[in-house]
């Protein structure tokens, strides 16, 4: 091992940032990463940091180790560690895309504070040129280097379908909701925005994840944010944990909905259209690219959520923008690469200087136990839309609406209101629907489902089976002959619509 480069952590967000960096160090066995924090001197939001680390496998030395010499390089993301105590050259890298805030109250660039940007061996590294107007002359040697995180998003851009299918949006519109910290974030001002969007767009046609920058976690523990999420969770909701995933999420996204922080921007600039859904921070530096973007991005409205999305992806994403945030794409680690070397005083290794592609996401999501279906004729062709029926309906009344509950997993309550019971496995049916049907007497139809069959019990006792392509959820199959069996009108052939696939089962 011939260099040590010290890693300054302060938060689970640069620690991330840093990761990418880092990357570029990879195959080569000269050198040896050591991370470190103060521990004396956190920041706000360090809850979980530890934890984080120690979750990546990290070799972890106390700030009073940090600050003696033995280390060739240290790379930081933030400048409210004092830098200056390091003895080592340090290059300072942002921890978003760019610097597009304010401190609070201040006119003070975050990331660019003049009284933190000192030590004669510090450097430190932009992502556009544009910033250097909010430096002065007594600034560390700057280059301008790209942005990591966002080249590594480039990099990953033909991993999209794969992105899609871990996400389970591979076959439908996929929206993320994306929100940062604060009063004036998309959740701050609005927690009750995970429910709505749920509400109002169909399961079958919807995907609906959630990213929370990780001081929301740090802030208000994992307990607490999955409990303000609770009945969002339940209706389905795909929550992003904070270590990673969000690049990926954001790359699979058809449109994101989010507030002022870094990743409407990261989702511009990655071809992504956006929604703004807060209010505009007064945090937001002037003249900023993430200004011009909360400008000229639509603004979420109260009217149809589907119609808002459709419009914005036909839009498409506001042009100009990636070209103010983010100078020389796809060229970070040509840049980064040699500074690093350079700043170690070893020779670069013979690879290209890329980026790997970013992580694969790791999507928490739970599929909604209890559904309340809306059954529409449209002629020849019955026309199912489900929601998640944990999540409090809102708008118009849903024709000719019906609840489906799970006979294992649903609440007793949901148990006592549904129209279908359905249990997952075909077995032992004419007993267990019976019984079911003693035990649940104001339930119209009992259902067991099974790929490609599904065997339904109606009030009267009749039991039928129908088949269908094993591609058919039967479940919908389920909904759809319950519809026939209110108007009693016979179960042989059944033509229903689920989002934009027409479907057929046959009773036999």
């Amino acid at each position: 091992m011939e260099r040590r480069v010290l890693v300054v952590a302060r938060t689970v967000t640069t620690v991330t940032r840093l990761l990418d960096v880092l990357s570029l160090f990879e195959d080569d066995p000269r050198v040896q990463v050591v991370f470190t924090f103060d521990g004396l001197n956190p920041a706000i939001f360090s809850a979980g940091l530890p934890e984080f680390l120690h979750s990546l496998g990290t070799h972890v030395v106390p700030w009073a180790q940090a600050v003696k010499p033995g280390f060739d390089l240290a790379i930081a993301a933030s400048e409210n560690d004092d830098l200056a105590e390091l003895p080592s050259p340090v290059l300072l890298i942002p921890h978003g895309i760019g610097h597009q805030k304010y401190y609070p109250r201040t006119e003070v660039v975050s990331g660019l504070n003049p009284s933190r940007l000192r030590g004669e061996r510090l450097r430190l590294g932009l992502s556009h040129g544009n910033q250097l107007r909010h430096l002065d002359g007594a600034a560390p040697p700057t280059v301008v280097i790209g942005d990591p995180c966002h080249d590594r998003m480039l990099a990953s851009a033909h991993r999209v379908p794969h992105f899609r299918r871990l996400l389970g949006a591979d076959s439908r519109t996929h929206v993320v909701l994306a929100s940062t910290w604060g009063p004036d974030s998309l959740l701050g001002a609005d927690h009750l925005v995970p429910q709505r969007f749920l509400a109002e767009l169909p399961l079958d046609e919807y995907r609906v994840s959630l990213v929370l920058h990780p001081a929301v976690w740090s802030a208000h523990s994992p307990f607490q944010v999955r409990a303000a999420l609770a009945t969002a969770i339940r209706g389905g909701l795909t929550v992003i944990p904070p270590q990673h995933g969000w690049q990926a999420t954001l790359l699979s996204a058809d449109c994101v909905v989010s507030d002022c922080g870094s990743m409407p921007l990261y989702a511009t600039a990655a071809g992504v259209p956006v929604i703004i859904g807060s209010p505009v921070s007064d945090t937001v530096v002037n003249g900023s690219p993430l200004a011009e973007l909360l400008t000229k991005a639509p603004r979420l409205v109260r009217s149809d959520l589907a119609v808002q999305i459709t419009a914005t992806i036909e839009a498409g994403p506001v042009p100009g923008i990636a070209e103010q945030a983010v100078e020389y794409p796809g060229k970070c680690a040509e840049i980064l690469r040699p500074l690093l070397y350079d700043m170690l005083d070893l020779t670069e290794p013979p690879r290209p200087a890329v980026f790997p592609p970013v992580e694969d996401p790791a999507p928490q999501v739970r599929p909604p136990t209890t559904l309340r279906v809306s059954v529409h004729n449209e002629g020849s062709t019955l026309a199912i839309t489900r929601f998640p029926a944990a999540v409090p309906h809102t708008g118009e009344p849903l024709p000719s609406a019906h609840v489906v509950a799970h006979a294992e997993l649903s609440t007793l309550a949901d148990l006592e209101g549904a129209a279908i019971i359905h249990r997952d496995r075909t077995d032992d049916f004419p007993a267990w629907s019976a019984e079911t049907a003693r035990r649940r007497p104001t339930a119209r139809l009992i259902a067991a489902t099974a790929p490609g069959h599904c065997l339904i019990r109606t009030d009267d006792g009749t039991t039928t089976t129908l088949t269908a392509p094993p591609d058919v959820d039967p479940l919908a199959v389920a909904s759809a002959a319950y519809w026939h069996v209110v108007r009693n009108l016979p179960l042989t052939t059944l033509r229903f619509r689920l989002g934009n696939r027409l479907m057929t089962a046959e009773a036999t």
